[in-house]
């Protein structure tokens, strides 16, 4: 390892065989407890629940990788199978700029099934031809294998739509434990606040939580097909999970040499405190191997803080361009979306420099002022002006947008602050309105991935939120990168 190489970058040797726990260096982490060399994967298999575009990405880069993990694609419903064993098993991804078609096969498939009493999964191993010997691609360790006759999930990729983050995740909850992880790649933050509540209650055997900022450009041109319109990278880091690692007290100095190991752990967790569990380490080195995906790791803050600006930017283009029906260039030069654009921003910077997770981060206040945000989302309005935006594109098909977590996430952090941000809510009621509105109009039921129910959103704690309000029919008494366009 070079002296600029970092802990969790790529190493240039193999990556391990079946069963061996990758060599991590730890020089650049707290030097106490190492894990040591006894330390075994469970498997090196990697489980992809979401095949949409982002999903299909990661899929396709993963199988190109040397030495390719096993990589099983979750199928949540039986006709997406059928599909792909139509498409003969194959994930396609063209580059928009050479036109380069690669097609990438050996994938394993689990897919569901349900009946009166539960939910499980059939697993379907990729079968190797003749040719090929014959047999299956890729064994199953006896570990792997659950009474159920299912497969336990080590790793697991979820690039589902926000809305059907809780209705999947329950769907495969009696495969994980406190050994997985799992990565979030998706749209909006609030995801993991409803899963603790809903879905992964135990802290105790609760899995580990990785996120991924994607700022790649892609579409989809058919099943388990899609366009690589444009090179970006991936933001990766592990979630601080409060329930585990509690904030400090706010406003109070502690003086960390006083705390016992214990508290310090919980409080001022060190990376690799975070990155405790053995399956976050294999997941980060699998994915940072990948020259397509251009992962890098970060901090918890650091990428808490790229999530706040992405969320931003999301904020103000995803719900304008869905209500306005426009692409994401109609955003400039029009002096009177400038003015709906500036109040947005400043209610959504008044609630991040309020939020307890950025105190003490220096500059945070700068970073995340109405200007600096301003200019980013037009940097973002501008660079990708003839697309059109997710959440237009949802609207346009029908579907769930995930309003609740863009502009909803706004505001219940400000409500959990005593801020009232009747703008963003104003925002959000009216992208409902007008799916809603649309969906009437076309006398179609609104249909949702995973048959979820729309999305139960963080409690702020204190007296009856706007967004508990809506859930319980009240009056509301006022005191808040898609694809090219066709």
């Amino acid at each position: 390892m070079t002296s600029s190489q970092s802990w969790w970058e790529a190493p240039a040797t193999p990556p391990p065989e079946e069963g061996k726990a990758p060599n991590l260096d730890f020089a650049r982490m707290d030097p106490e407890s190492v894990p040591e060399d006894t330390e075994e994967l469970l498997t090196r298999r990697v489980h992809l629940l979401g095949t949409g575009s982002i999903g299909t990405l990661v899929a396709h880069s993963l199988m190109v990788l040397p030495n390719p993990p096993p990589v099983t694609l979750l199928m949540h419903r039986p006709e997406l199978y059928e599909d792909f064993k139509a498409g003969d098993r194959i994930v396609r991804l063209v580059n928009k700029n050479t036109d380069v078609n690669d097609e990438q096969r050996g994938y394993d498939v689990d897919v569901i099934e349900r009946d009166a009493e539960r939910v499980t999964w059939r697993h379907v191993p990729h079968l190797l031809s003749p040719s090929e010997g014959g047999g299956r691609k890729h064994r199953l360790n006896e570990a792997e294998k659950m009474e159920s006759g299912e497969v336990f999930i080590y790793t697991l990729i979820v690039t589902v739509k926000g809305p059907a983050t809780v209705a999947a995740l329950r769907s495969v909850k009696h495969r994980v434990d406190q050994r997985t992880t799992i990565l979030l790649m998706q749209n909006g933050m609030g995801q993991i606040d409803d899963l603790n509540r809903q879905v992964f209650t135990n802290p105790n055997t609760r899995p580990t939580y990785m996120l991924g900022v994607i700022s790649h450009g892609c579409y989809m041109q058919g099943p388990f097909a899609i366009v690589h319109a444009g090179f970006g990278t991936v933001a990766l880091g592990i979630y601080r999970d409060t329930d585990k690692y509690p904030l400090p007290p706010k406003g109070n100095d502690i003086n960390t040499s006083t705390l016992s190991e214990t508290d310090r752990k919980a409080m001022f967790p060190t990376d690799k405190d975070l990155y405790s569990n053995l399956s976050s380490r294999y997941l980060l080195r699998t994915l940072t191997r990948s020259p397509v995906l251009a992962c890098a790791a970060y901090p918890y803050l650091d990428l808490f803080q790229l999530q706040l600006e992405k969320l931003v930017s999301n904020c103000v283009l995803n719900p304008l361009t869905a209500l306005l029906n426009v692409q994401n260039g109609a955003m400039l030069n029009n002096a009177h979306l400038t003015r709906v654009q500036r109040l947005l921003i400043a209610e959504i910077s008044l609630v991040i420099r309020g939020l307890p997770e950025l105190e003490g981060i220096p500059n945070a206040r700068t970073r995340f002022s109405p200007a600096r945000l301003e200019t980013l989302f037009q940097g973002i309005a501008n660079k990708t002006a003839k697309n059109s935006s997710s959440m237009r594109e949802d609207v346009r098909k029908l579907l769930y947008t995930e309003v609740d977590y863009i502009n909803g996430y706004i505001v219940n952090r400000g409500e959990q602050q005593g801020i009232r941000c009747v703008l963003n809510y104003m925002i959000m009621e009216l992208v409902k309105a007008r799916s809603f509105h649309d969906r009437e109009s076309s006398g179609a039921s609104l249909p949702n991935e995973h048959d979820s129910e729309p999305v139960a959103t963080v409690q702020p704690r204190g007296a009856v939120s706007m967004m508990e309000a809506e859930r319980q029919g009240d009056a509301v008494v006022l005191e808040d990168t898609g694809k090219p366009a066709s």
